[in-house]
């Protein structure tokens, strides 16, 4: 009996010192398996945050200075291809350096995503926005930011150094700065006059042209038709609406145009001519190309800034109602033709109402035929009787 109790214990005690090393066995591994884990885990997020700080360094934005800069060169493309030659992204990138550098052509900061860019011949509006690029005061011109990054990424390197030449930019903290020429060209002052921009030049040269004996005339009679524009719609003169001044490119040579319908195909051109000492006047209608050089006129800018430097002040006056008549000109075109619409329908009606009558006249004349018939038929009847 003693020696079945003594070989139970020992028993007990082997399963128990088998246990207790199977166990701790047990607890070990899974203590490395933990630790191998956390630290696999730990590895993986470092990797992710060093790929996606990798990716964010891939996709970083480039200033609002470099997408303005690459939105006017998309703009200006096709007058530096008609004007310059240019015939690959690169001359084109390297035309707009130069004119940059020469500060032909100048760019000036209005807040932190417009600007304006301008050159002798005028000068445009660009506004970054979130996935595109806005050109305007040319007709407007606007190109998608992955377009832009597409054709000009490989540039930037050579369009960066133009930021400092922008007037109101910083690059690192230091506010770019321009020269005095810069400025006065930001100014939008004409080089050949330097009194007069060339928007204020442009209504000048139409002005001078406008029936009137003296200046003083030709800006009565002007703001006389300004103010008829400024009438109710149903009392504007279509044919006579200074409906806006505009400014394109022809050939590669940039003109302003002042129309003065609200159809906009009666207009006069004036070519300012960058740095000459002439402007170029023409008249453009149906029927009168803008390649007939018969209706063009050469005059002295010179002459011309004497004869209105007195009057710049009515002359700037004009030019805002000029824009304002621009800007009110689709509602006009809206509610002129719903006009239109009105009374075409309103002739449809009438003329159905005439048609209505003519056929309630030819009725009634049919029933008074047939009362004479059977008044007729009852006489000879009657006549019969007898």
């Amino acid at each position: 009996m003693g020696i079945v109790i003594a070989s139970c214990i020992l028993l007990l005690l082997v399963g128990g010192i088998t246990g207790f090393y199977f166990y701790n066995q047990h607890n070990d591994q899974a203590a490395v398996t933990a630790h191998s884990k956390k630290g696999t885990k730990k590895k993986h997020s470092t990797v992710e945050k060093n790929t996606d700080k990798n990716k964010d360094s891939q996709n970083k934005d480039y200033s609002n200075a470099i997408w303005m800069l690459m939105g006017y060169m998309a703009y200006a493309r096709k007058n530096y291809e008609n004007g310059q030659n240019v015939t690959s992204t690169s001359e084109l990138v390297d035309a707009v350096v130069k004119d940059f550098k020469d500060d032909t052509l100048t760019a000036t900061k209005k807040s932190s995503t417009t600007y304006n860019v301008s050159n002798d011949y005028g000068d445009v509006d660009v506004e970054v926005k979130p996935s595109e690029v806005k050109v305007t005061n040319d007709g407007t011109t606007v190109t998608p930011k992955s377009e832009l990054k597409e054709i000009f990424n490989k540039y930037t390197t050579k369009i960066s150094p133009v930021v400092k030449k922008i007037a109101g930019e910083t690059d690192g903290g230091v506010k770019a700065t321009s020269n005095t020429s810069s400025t006065k060209k930001n100014a939008k002052s004409s080089k050949a006059d330097g009194t007069f921009s060339n928007e204020e030049m442009v209504v000048a040269a139409y002005l001078d042209e406008f029936s009137g004996d003296t200046p003083k005339d030709k800006i009565n009679n002007i703001k006389a038709i300004l103010e008829k524009d400024n009438s109710d719609v149903s009392k504007i003169p279509t044919d006579d609406y200074i409906s806006g001044l505009y400014s394109h490119t022809y050939k590669g040579k940039p003109y302003y145009s002042i129309a003065s319908n609200v159809a906009t195909s009666h207009y006069k051109i004036v070519y300012l001519n960058g740095d000459s000492d002439q402007y170029t006047t023409q008249i453009v209608a149906p029927g009168i190309s803008i390649d007939e050089d018969r209706y063009k006129k050469n005059k002295s800018k010179a002459d011309l800034v004497k004869k209105f430097k007195p009057y710049q002040q009515e002359i700037n006056e004009i030019l805002n109602e000029i824009k304002n008549n621009k800007d009110r000109l689709p509602s006009i075109i809206d509610e002129q033709t719903k006009q239109v619409e009105k009374e075409s329908k309103s002739e449809s009606n009438k003329k159905d109402s005439d048609e209505d009558e003519k056929i309630q006249m030819i009725h009634r004349m049919n029933l008074k035929i047939q009362m004479i018939l059977m008044k007729t038929q009852m006489q000879i009847i009657k006549e019969n009787n007898r």
